[in-house]
């Protein structure tokens, strides 16, 4: 049986494209509807025979978001979603679409990645995860400030999604190939990502600072470091490790951070 797709996009060369390398790909897909403006997309979203639809963020009359926002609005169940953006463009979005463990492929399109998020789709339909929730978690962090993101979605064992707010969390840690997710009052969560991941997407938030290639610490948790010893303190007396490489960039933060306290007292008495 086909897999039913549609195609959200306003240039007709790239329509094309995404037509010939679907067709390529080793599972049957076939392209049920196309859509080029706000309107039509609304429709292609709104067809039940749509089960996944590879939408262009950026369109002549504005950004799909708008048509998500309100489909979310009037309580429309919305199919898969794969987002498509140029590379280096909405560097926003893309970052909000990964915050919100959503799927997202950049232009040029391949054969390899369309077919990668076809599999993608498959295993998540498999486990019958729905993902309104993860877009309304992506629209909330668009309107929100998205250089500082404060919640994050955890991906669980079985695709399950978990929002959480990022004051929450200790410390990421890797635990193999996954990665486990410390809270400050002793809760745990296993994610299926690896920690590279984690340390990629938190990379501009300065709350968190990798202390070796096994952690990343939520510096608000931090009591007491030692240098010498290599050893960090946190708030609930747990110890962790912290190696030679990160801990210099740990201790020149932490000496800059005081340089800055002192200066603010400084100015709060005058």
């Amino acid at each position: 049986m086909s897999l039913c797709v549609g195609i959200v996009e306003d240039t007709l060369d790239y329509i094309d494209t995404m037509r010939h390398l679907l067709g390529r790909i080793p599972q049957e897909v076939k392209v049920l509807q196309v859509a080029s403006t706000l309107e039509e997309a609304k429709k292609l979203l709104q067809n039940p025979e749509v089960s996944l639809a590879f939408l262009d963020i950026q369109l002549q009359e504005g950004t799909i978001f708008e048509v998500l926002d309100e489909l979310l609005r009037n309580g429309e169940k919305l199919p898969e979603l794969v987002f498509v953006t140029a590379h280096g463009s909405f560097e926003y979005a893309t970052k909000a679409i990964r915050f919100a463990c959503l799927d997202f492929i950049t232009k040029p399109v391949s054969e390899e990645a369309l077919q990668s998020a076809v599999e993608r789709f498959l295993e998540k339909r498999e486990k019958r995860i729905t993902e309104n929730r993860q877009v309304q978690f992506l629209l909330d962090l668009l309107k929100g400030n998205m250089s500082a993101p404060t919640s994050i979605g955890i991906v669980l064992p079985k695709g399950v999604i978990e929002f959480i707010e990022l004051e929450r969390v200790a410390y990421f840690q890797a635990d193999g190939s996954v990665c486990a997710v410390n809270f400050g009052d002793g809760e745990r969560l296993l994610s299926t990502r690896h920690l590279g991941y984690y340390t990629d997407l938190l990379a501009d938030n300065t709350e968190f600072v990798q202390i070796s290639k096994n952690c990343l610490l939520n510096i608000h948790y931090l009591r007491r470091y030692d240098h010498r010893n290599k050893s960090a303190v946190l708030k609930n007396g747990e110890a962790l490790v912290v190696s030679h490489r990160f801990g210099r960039h740990l201790r020149k933060m932490l000496l800059n951070q005081g340089e800055h306290s002192f200066f603010d007292y400084l100015k709060r008495l005058l």
